[in-house]
């Protein structure tokens, strides 16, 4: 695979970034298009060292052109979970339909793979260990458009017989590759900022319930493990994507004050309003088994992404 062409949509976001950017270091001989809806005036000083294209999943002469010559999409183009539930429309025309646009585009143009980040967020409220074989109750628009998607996927997979890779991610947590990486509301980012810009950390909440984290350094090792490790064994292409146990918010923020500490040389105070969320507060019970069996071993740093998190994050403080 050492002359492929992988394009990946929405390749500036959160995730998408971290992800060209850990195979630009660890596979250099590749070719990695970012796909993007900005403008070239507006792209950031970290991307310029790769092509860029423009794309937008509801218009299909811009599919057209970004699938190209390609042999593998990342696809990670969509509303996030606010915005889908603002605009329900929206939702379905760029998560579910424009997916299915681009795995049409995909088809026609010949590419061979197609990996497809969805959400752990499709099972719903199911109670319970969670598998690959769990029912999905989505019931959220962020949640159902995604799982919509997936059934796209499959279609492709069973019917057009292109090799694809669904992974239901958790809660990916880490260092963004630029500050206006629109992220900062995200339980560990949050937190960070505050520490940095406030000199302490509130939780809005009891800080009891509990999430699956897993660091974007085991995100974008995974996409790699897939396309290089284990290119040819993708089994079904139905995978949980998280990480190895549950975390409760008051505990992250302790690790973070942890690192906080190690860091600057001061203690941080923890503040949680002692609202009561009604949430469960038992662990995420999220099964990675299917994963690990296809030889793939979490190595995500987590105390590296908050320090680097909090590094970042010095910038608003200017």
């Amino acid at each position: 695979m050492s002359d492929a062409k992988i394009l990946i949509t929405g390749g500036m976001g959160y995730l998408g970034g971290r992800i060209a950017d850990f195979l630009k270091k660890n596979h250099p001989e590749i070719k990695i298009i970012l796909g993007t809806h900005r403008e070239s005036s507006e792209i950031p000083d970290w991307a310029k060292s790769f092509q860029t294209i423009h794309i937008d999943v509801c218009d299909t002469a811009s599919i057209e052109e970004a699938v190209v010559d390609v042999d593998t999409i990342i696809h990670l183009a969509a509303l996030n979970e606010h915005d889908s539930f603002r605009d329900v429309e929206s939702a379905w025309k760029i998560n579910t339909l424009g997916t299915r646009s681009l795995l049409s585009a995909a088809n026609r143009k010949g590419v061979q793979r197609f990996v497809y980040f969805s959400t752990f967020h499709v099972y719903g409220d199911y109670k319970g260990t969670i598998t690959e074989d769990s029912p999905t109750q989505p019931h959220h628009p962020y949640a159902a458009t995604h799982r919509a998607a997936e059934d796209m996927v499959r279609f492709y997979q069973r019917y057009q017989h292109m090799d694809t890779l669904t992974l239901r991610l958790s809660n990916g947590f880490g260092y963004p590759m630029n500050a206006e990486v629109n992220q900062w509301t995200l339980v560990f980012n949050d937190l960070c900022r505050q520490a940095i810009t406030s000199g302490k950390m509130v939780i809005n909440s009891s800080g009891k319930q509990h999430r699956n984290f897993i660091t974007l350094h085991d995100v974008a090792a995974v996409v790699a493990h897939f396309l290089f490790t284990v290119a040819e064994n993708w089994g079904d292409g139905l995978y949980n994507l998280g990480g190895d146990g549950s975390l409760s918010i008051a505990e992250a923020a302790k690790t973070i004050a942890r690192v906080y500490k190690k860091k600057y040389g001061k203690p941080i105070p923890v503040e949680t309003t002692g609202e009561d969320d009604r949430e469960d507060h038992h662990p995420v019970l999220f099964n990675i088994d299917k994963l690990k069996k296809t030889g793939f071993c979490l190595t995500g740093n987590m105390e590296k992404e908050i320090d680097q998190t909090l590094s970042l994050c010095e910038v608003f403080t200017t």
